[in-house]
């Protein structure tokens, strides 16, 4: 479909100046049809607006079609817009536009929340209440953060994603296809903190220590906190 003529306004003015149409044609360098169908439409319609309907009519973002697939959202809003459309046979693209062009929908992720009980939420609200009290006090900057990660020589691997490009299953086995595991690969503990002010350096905990709640406490206590508190801070009163 052929977009309107930008001329249209001008060629009006002009003819309404009393301007001859071939003056017209001359004057502005357009086709003649251009002008004389210009002219035509506004005498008819008073307008050089084209009339209501133009162009090419929709055959598949219908009124029906639309209505259909808000239906179907109604019934099931989890249905993804792939299987609607094959169900409905349209193209994905078209589906997609009725979605959120008409319906004025947006694709939510799904996400996992954990079931709270009567029990379990009135004690987080009194934990929070407690948090946001501590902030108020300034109790949040003398607050230390800790936590440990264990790092293991072993290669972590997903077997659904991580695949290997060969030409020969032998091929594949050289390049790495079998990854071999162990029950207990060596290890090390890597444990560290941070406050306001600042953060600790890492420290690798002793094999075994956390077996131990209380050893393994206490070396934190020794070899991390006490130093790094009496080095940087003075032997503030810390909460931990």
């Amino acid at each position: 479909m052929a977009s309107p003529s930008p001329h249209r306004s001008s060629i009006l003015k002009l003819f309404k100046a009393g301007v001859a149409p071939v003056d017209i044609i001359k004057r502005l360098g357009v086709p003649s049809r251009t002008v004389y169908d210009s002219i035509s439409r506004f005498k008819k319609l008073g307008t050089f607006l084209d009339r209501r309907g133009r162009g090419r009519k929709a055959t598949v973002v219908t009124p029906d079609r639309i209505k259909a697939v808000k239906e179907r959202i109604r019934r099931n809003a989890h249905r993804s817009i792939r299987k609607m459309a094959e169900g409905m046979k349209i193209s994905r693209r078209l589906l997609g536009r009725i979605v959120k062009d008409k319906l004025k929908l947006t694709c939510y992720r799904v996400r996992k929340a954990v079931i709270l009980s009567e029990a379990t939420t009135k004690k987080r609200l009194e934990r929070s209440k407690k948090l946001l009290q501590r902030t108020r006090n300034g109790d949040h900057l003398i607050t230390v953060f800790s936590d440990e990660q264990l790092f293991t020589v072993q290669a972590k691997f997903n077997p659904q994603n991580h695949r290997v490009l060969a030409e020969t299953y032998e091929e594949a086995f050289a390049s790495g296809k079998t990854i071999h595991q162990t029950s207990h690969p060596a290890s090390v503990m890597v444990f560290g903190a941070v406050c306001a002010d600042g953060k600790s350096p890492l420290l690798f905990v002793d094999q075994g220590v956390k077996i131990n709640k209380e050893v393994y406490i206490l070396q934190i206590l020794e070899k991390i906190f006490l130093p790094w508190v009496q080095k940087y801070f003075n032997g503030r009163h810390w909460v931990f």
